[in-house]
């Protein structure tokens, strides 16, 4: 074995080494950084759609502004009783917690042409932590029951994501 041979054979296993230590630095970027990205993506859920499941309650549940039947017990989704549709009742109906539910999902509800003005601004009813900041608004059409008419109108729900 000359000295051109060692020369060779430590060249060679200096650049196997180098190698090895690339796709050991490689695998280790992909493992625990682009695939936790990729992954997140993929199940990622739109703040819309979060938002839109979430309001469903106001307009299906009769806990919140869904009339029911009085004698029947039959529950009309997508009928808003006029007289559940106050301020006390959003309060039951949806609740954050105090200290931390600005990061949550905070609503402000407006029953077009049912809506008071006070002081030429609208009374909207509010969950406990909206602080007049809209992030985007659904609506619903819905019916409102005021006495014993069922009136088409939309609910305008503004949402607010985070503060």
């Amino acid at each position: 074995m000359g000295e051109d041979d060692i020369f060779d054979l430590t060249r060679k296993q200096m650049y196997w080494g180098i190698a090895a230590f690339m796709v050991v630095v490689a695998a280790l970027i992909l493992m625990f950084v682009l695939l936790p990205q990729y992954k997140g993506s993929l199940v990622e859920v739109p703040s819309e759609l979060r938002a839109e499941l979430i309001s469903l309650r106001f307009v299906n549940t009769p806990e919140c502004f869904t009339y029911q039947d009085p004698t029947t017990g039959r529950i009309f989704a997508g009928v808003i009783d006029l007289q559940k549709f106050t301020q006390e009742r959003m309060d039951k109906c949806y609740r954050t917690e105090p200290e931390k539910g600005f990061t949550d999902f905070n609503f402000a509800l407006e029953l077009e042409g049912y809506t008071p003005n006070i002081d030429g601004k609208k009374k909207l009813l509010t969950s406990n932590n909206f602080f007049n900041k809209v992030d985007f608004t659904l609506y619903k059409q819905v019916l409102v029951r005021n006495g014993d008419r069922f009136e088409p109108t939309r609910l305008v729900i503004n949402v607010q994501t985070r503060i």
